[in-house]
C-alpha cells in the first residue's frame, strides 16, 4: 500500500516536472495537450499543478534558491536546464532552502509529515520523550539540525509537554516551535500553540516561554504559567491565559462566559461542514463544557440552555437559530 505521504510528493514532483517541460524551449503542442489530460485525469494532480504555480510566484521575491547537481539533472536531460531548476526550486522551497524560503514559501500543508483530519487528535512523541498532542486540522513536519530539534506547524494547534530528558538535551540542541510569525522556545515546560491566520497564539500551562517574533531583531519576550500570548511577525500581545485553555486535550471544550458565536466557530473546528449561528443571537453569553466528539450533543446542550433552536438543512449544514 502506498503511503499517502509519498503519493503527494509523488504527485508534486510529477507537477514540478511538468513545470520543467512546459518552460522548455522546445516543447511540442502534444506535451501540452498531454498536460491538460494528466491535469483531468484525478483532482491531486490539478492541486498539485496550483501549489507548483503558487511557489513559483512566492519564490519570485526570494533572493537565491537552492541547486541541483549534475546527477539530478542528468535525468532531465530534455528539458531547459534553466526551466528544470526553477521548477525543482519549487520542490527545494518545500522542504529545506533556508529559513528565508521557508517563510516566504513554506511547506504546504498538505504534504506535512505529521497530520489529522477535522475532528481528529492525535499524540506523538519525540525521540528525547517530549511528548506532543495534535488537535484537530493539524500539519506539522519535525525537523532535527545539529544545533536544534524544530517543529514546524503550518496549520491547527499542538499541546506539548517537554520531558526531563528534553531539559537535558535542550543544553545542546534546543526545541523551538517554527510558524510563519516567528520562533516559540520552551523553558522546561507544559504548553499550546494554535497557528491562527495572522498570529500566533501560545498558552503556557506550566513553566515559561520564549517568543520570537520574525520581525522583531533581536527582542524577545517571555511569558510564563497562567498567560497568553499573540505573536505577529513584530510583536507580542500578552493576557491572561483562558480557564482550561487545554480542556481539548480532554475531548472537552471548556467555556466561561463566551458569546455564542464564538463558542459555535470553535465547535466547527471539529464538525465537517458549515456551522453558524444567526447574527441576532451571536451575542448571547454562554458558560460550559461540550463534548467535541459529540458535537451533535454539544449543540443539543446548546440548545437546552439557551433560547435557541438546532436547524438542519442537512448533517454538513446546521444553523442555531432564535426561537420564534
Amino acid at each position: 500500500m502506498i503511503d499517502n505521504q509519498a503519493a503527494r510528493k509523488d504527485t508534486l514532483r510529477s507537477a514540478a516536472r511538468w513545470d520543467a517541460l512546459l518552460r522548455s524551449e522546445d516543447v511540442t503542442e502534444q506535451e501540452k495537450q498531454a498536460h491538460d489530460a494528466w491535469l483531468k485525469a484525478d483532482p491531486a494532480h490539478t492541486y498539485a499543478w496550483q501549489q507548483v504555480e503558487k511557489l513559483r510566484r512566492q519564490l519570485q521575491s526570494v533572493p537565491g534558491t537552492a541547486s541541483l547537481n549534475t546527477l539530478q539533472l542528468k535525468q532531465y536531460q530534455g528539458h531547459s536546464r534553466r526551466a528544470v531548476l526553477r521548477s525543482f526550486a519549487l520542490l527545494a522551497a518545500g522542504g529545506a532552502i533556508g529559513s528565508l524560503a521557508w517563510r516566504q514559501a513554506p511547506t504546504q500543508s498538505w504534504m506535512a509529515s505529521h497530520r489529522t483530519a477535522r475532528g481528529e487528535r492525535r499524540k506523538y512523541s519525540l525521540a528525547d520523550g517530549t511528548q506532543l498532542i495534535l488537535n484537530t486540522a493539524t500539519a506539522l513536519d519535525v525537523v532535527e539540525t545539529s544545533t536544534a530539534r524544530v517543529i514546524r506547524l503550518y496549520e491547527g494547534e499542538i499541546f506539548i509537554r517537554t520531558s526531563e530528558r528534553a531539559k537535558k538535551v535542550a543544553a545542546n540542541k534546543a526545541l523551538q516551535i517554527r510558524t510563519e510569525q516567528g520562533l516559540v522556545i520552551p523553558l522546561g515546560t507544559v504548553f499550546t500553540v494554535r497557528k491562527q491566520d495572522m498570529s500566533t497564539q501560545v498558552t503556557v500551562l506550566e513553566d515559561e516561554v520564549e517568543l520570537i517574533p520574525l520581525s522583531a531583531g533581536d527582542k524577545t519576550q517571555r511569558i510564563v504559567a497562567g498567560e497568553q500570548a499573540w505573536m505577529s511577525t513584530r510583536n507580542v500581545k500578552v493576557a491572561n491565559a483562558a480557564p482550561q485553555a487545554d480542556s481539548w486535550t480532554r475531548d472537552l471544550l471548556v467555556v466561561v462566559d463566551w458569546p455564542l458565536s464564538s463558542l459555535v466557530a470553535e465547535l466547527s473546528r471539529y464538525r465537517k461542514g458549515v456551522l453558524r449561528c444567526d447574527p441576532s443571537i451571536a451575542g448571547l453569553r454562554v458558560s460550559g463544557s461540550f463534548p467535541i466528539d459529540d458535537t451533535g450533543r454539544a449543540l443539543q446542550a446548546i440548545a437546552n440552555a439557551l433560547p435557541v433552536k438546532i436547524d438542519r438543512l442537512t448533517h454538513y449544514w446546521v444553523t442555531i437559530k432564535e426561537v420564534s
